[in-house]
């Protein structure tokens, strides 16, 4: 953490750094632009002055103009006396308060600001004292074009902008590139690609970023490992656990050739139900561990038409109860799933219908589309389930009381189940009584 922070540091004093120094730079290289060396202007001087006492002062203008043209700029001489041979200082060029009235500036009628500030022509000028014949004192003062100085401040404010932009996506980068790798990883790995892990250089970083990098893959590590055991585990209950289930059916059907007395046959046959009720128990729990999203082989399913099978196929299971199951709803089309788990999700949740509906019962399949989902209903008109546990129904091996003294051969996983399945195609089931009674089960599907 102190080695991110001094680096977060250092960054960061480093792009204030190269924001100063080039607005500085601009600034500096401006100045020096817009000013004229000293010597010249002393050389100026010297020739202004000389013509001046000589030839008088036509001879000084005619000069001075010829040397603004070049310089680009104002050129004002004043006597010692104060007295401007030249056209005078314009108003608005002031001085500091400590301005003193005794100095040769002071003497040329510049004065004192209110705010004690010096203005931005004072700053810009150039004084120039010059020594005529007989050791009379001039001042000359070249005073550069508003036009070239005006430029300055703004080409200055843009280019440290653009130095500020620069940097601050330096600092971005090297703060949010790192995070924006882990991330992807991370999304890769909860969406079930086991083999995601954060790139080697990344985690050879020394800092804080590069030790979560490292830990990152030392968890999904142990996490592939845990799964794998998970699955290898299931497989061997799976064959361990029914090995001898096949072995004790092979030997009571051997039992039931010989002949027993008939009260031995109904203990065998019961024998033989509860072993095929753990053999079906010992397969929706293998089905229940494997239903991970990675698992899913997801193709376009038209939605209708696939619904209609399986309404077909309960109906026809359902028919010596005198079930009726009907569907309604033609949208939407085509659904982007696997259609086998999706059909066992919507099977596991007729079949519990028509369970619950009893005798005469009346199921209905509805379906439409709404807000990029598909949803899909089923409902029935029995007797409900209290409020109260309407969420347990969907936890694995829970089932109502109601459902057990009705003895329903059920283990409380077909719910489960169907859950487990919604989930891995990033759906919601959700369960809710009917106001004239029953129940309604909710399929929230995203269609993309």
């Amino acid at each position: 953490m102190k080695s991110t922070f001094l680096r977060v540091f250092l960054v960061v004093l480093l792009s204030n750094t190269v924001v100063v120094s080039i607005g500085l730079t601009i600034v500096e290289f401006v100045q020096k632009h817009n000013q004229v060396s000293a010597d010249l202007l002393g050389d100026i001087g010297v020739q202004l002055v000389a013509g001046y006492e000589k030839f008088g002062l036509a001879a000084l203008k005619e000069e001075a103009e010829k040397a603004e043209k070049r310089l680009s700029g104002s050129i004002y001489l004043y006597q010692e006396n104060g007295k401007p041979l030249l056209k005078p200082l314009p108003k608005n060029f002031r001085e500091t308060d400590g301005a003193d009235s005794s100095t040769e500036l002071g003497k040329a009628g510049a004065r004192p600001r209110a705010d004690g500030r010096p203005s931005a022509d004072f700053l810009h000028s150039q004084f120039i004292q010059v020594i005529g014949a007989n050791n009379v004192q001039y001042l000359l003062i070249f005073r550069p074009n508003p036009e070239i100085d005006s430029l300055a401040p703004g080409l200055v404010i843009a280019l440290s902008l653009l130095g500020l932009l620069v940097s601050s996506g330096v600092l971005a980068y090297w703060l949010l590139g790192p995070l924006l790798k882990l991330q992807r990883v991370a999304r890769l790995f909860g969406q079930g690609d086991m083999s995601a892990r954060v790139e080697d250089k990344l985690a050879r970083r020394s800092d804080a970023v590069g030790k979560l990098a490292q830990e990152f893959n030392e968890m999904a590590v142990r996490i592939e490992t845990l799964l794998s055991s998970k699955e290898r585990l299931m497989r061997d209950v799976s064959h361990e656990l029914r090995t001898p289930l096949a072995r004790m059916e092979v030997a009571l059907t051997i039992a039931e050739d010989k002949h027993g007395l008939e009260t031995q046959k109904s203990y065998l046959c019961r024998i033989r139900t509860e072993l095929h009720e753990l053999d079906e128990l010992i397969g929706q729990v293998l089905t229940l561990s494997r239903l991970e999203a990675a698992a899913l082989s997801k193709e376009t399913v038209h939605l209708q038409e696939w619904l209609d099978e399986i309404v077909a196929d309960v109906s026809f299971e359902s028919q010596l109860k005198g079930i009726s199951v009907t569907k309604s709803g033609d949208l939407p089309k085509t659904l982007l799933g696997d259609p086998l788990q999706l059909r066992h999700a919507i099977e596991n949740v007729l079949r519990n219908a028509c369970f619950y509906a009893g005798e005469g019962g009346v199921i209905e399949v509805a379906t439409e589309e709404k807000e990029g989902n598909a949803l899909i209903y089923v409902r029935d008109n029995g007797p409900g389930v209290p409020e109260e546990k309407l969420e347990k129904i969907f936890h694995a091996f829970y089932r109502s009381s109601e459902a057990r003294e009705a003895n329903s051969g059920g283990f409380g996983v077909g719910l489960t189940i169907s859950k487990r399945i919604i989930h891995a195609h990033k759906g919601c089931i959700e369960a809710k009584n009917r106001p004239q009674g029953g129940l309604e089960v909710c399929f929230k599907i995203p269609l993309v």
